[in-house]
């Protein structure tokens, strides 16, 4: 169970001597890599909030809960007991692996987590400025002064237009009326129909007529079939099916900031990124239900989760006579079976953030594919995307030829990445 990783935030409140020692940035980034899927710092998720934690608990007594709580608990440990059973008795996650100086600096992010920008306006003629986002002002030429301004300018112009037109005729017609020889020869001269492309073509010459009007037809279709072909077979961008579930990335990966890797764990270990079992979301979900938005009920999505895992939400167990059944998540990015796509060589290797092809996901009620995913879009990032060559043994020697050409960094075409057989077997 990852429930009760919110020890791991306890563990982040420790003493200012050991904190002036802790790396803030590295702390953030454990603690996203960590704990966002169980804790937020000013509100419960599926574990409490954790700001302030470092006022209820000394930091050596953190640093032995985050590592192992339940051995605390075993142990018979007073604070450990009562934060066991405060917490419907979850067990939280041990973090053996982490050590006591990455803990500290977890504990020092949550003390000095980031803070919201300050607006530079007073509140309320207050004199205390607010902490809440201001919405910067549109530019002050495009208003409804501007556009009322320039519409009046407009019809001013058409009017301006339309009275010389209206001369224009009049002082034509005094004309013609007054010199009505000269009018007549002015007249447009009688052409010649036999000097007519039209004629040329379709009565002179026929044959080359028509074959000029297929070639033309057939050209235009040849080039309208082309496109369609490049640009809407196969391609689905923008693709945005219902799902079985209305999971929201914008609430899981947004505002709660969950990890990619804890749903989609095979994205750094192998091709697929993998969907996420259903045990995973009741790693959550059978603390998380949602039930005070709905009148003490259990969400409608949460409970469809439930029903296809067997879970009995009043007894909070599993329910043997239920049948358990798949979740039948519908697939959003598919790639023809020509293709070969390895994540993990892209996540791990490539160090490739996953909004660089899906988009931000963090900010998606519903998720879309955001990319084309055609060949052109692939190959233009393996000729622009560098290569971390410095902090890769793998590429040793690539680093070593780089240096002595005087340059710092190789791109993925450098590395093969625009050789055919690297995506079609």
């Amino acid at each position: 169970m990852r429930f009760l990783r919110i020890t791991t935030l306890f563990a982040l409140l420790a003493s200012g001597a050991s904190f002036a020692k802790a790396d803030v940035a590295e702390g953030e980034k454990l603690f996203n890599a960590n704990c966002t899927s169980c804790h937020a710092l000013n509100e419960k998720v599926v574990g409490p909030a954790l700001k302030g934690v470092n006022e209820k608990y000394d930091e050596a007594w953190l640093i032995k809960w985050v590592k192992n709580s339940q051995a605390l608990v075993k142990s018979g440990d007073e604070k450990a007991v009562k934060v066991y059973n405060e917490n419907n008795q979850s067990v939280m996650t041990s973090f053996e692996n982490l050590s006591d100086a990455q803990i500290k600096s977890i504990l020092e992010y949550i003390k000095t987590p980031p803070v919201a920008q300050a607006s530079v306006a007073p509140a309320n003629g207050t004199g205390v400025a607010t902490t809440e986002a201001v919405t910067p002002a549109k530019d002050s030429f495009y208003n409804n002064t501007t556009f009322i301004a320039l519409s009046i300018m407009a019809f001013i112009l058409f009017l301006i237009v339309f009275v010389l037109y209206r001369i224009k005729k009049t002082v034509q017609g005094i004309y013609d009326a007054k010199f009505p020889e000269q009018a007549a020869l002015e007249l447009e001269p009688v052409v010649d129909v036999r000097t007519t492309w039209k004629y040329k073509l379709f009565t002179k010459h026929p044959v080359v007529g028509t074959i000029l009007v297929i070639l033309g037809f057939t050209v235009a279709l040849g080039i309208y079939g082309f496109n369609y072909g490049q640009t809407e077979v196969g391609v689905q961008q923008g693709y945005a099916p219902a799902q079985p579930i209305n999971y929201s990335h914008e609430l899981h990966a947004g505002k709660y900031k969950i990890n990619c890797l804890y749903c989609h764990n095979g994205a750094d270990k192998g091709k697929q990124a993998t969907i996420p079992s259903a045990s995973t979301c009741m790693n959550c979900h059978m603390h998380v239900t949602a039930s005070a938005k709905y009148d003490g009920q259990v969400s409608p999505e949460i409970a469809k989760i439930y029903d296809a895992v067997g879970w009995d939400a009043d007894k909070k167990a599993y329910n043997p006579s239920k049948q358990q059944k798949p979740i039948k998540w519908v697939r959003i990015h598919n790639l023809p079976d020509l293709a070969y796509f390895n994540h993990a060589q892209h996540v791990k290797a490539g160090k490739v953030e996953c909004q660089s092809c899906h988009g931000a996901i963090e900010t998606m009620k519903v998720v879309y594919q955001q990319s084309s995913l055609q060949m052109g879009w692939c190959i233009n990032c393996h000729r622009e995307a560098k290569v971390d060559v410095k902090n890769n043994d793998y590429y040793e020697k690539l680093h070593d030829d780089l240096k002595a050409q005087g340059k710092s960094y190789a791109t993925v075409s450098n590395v093969g990445g625009l050789e055919c057989g690297k995506c079609h077997y």
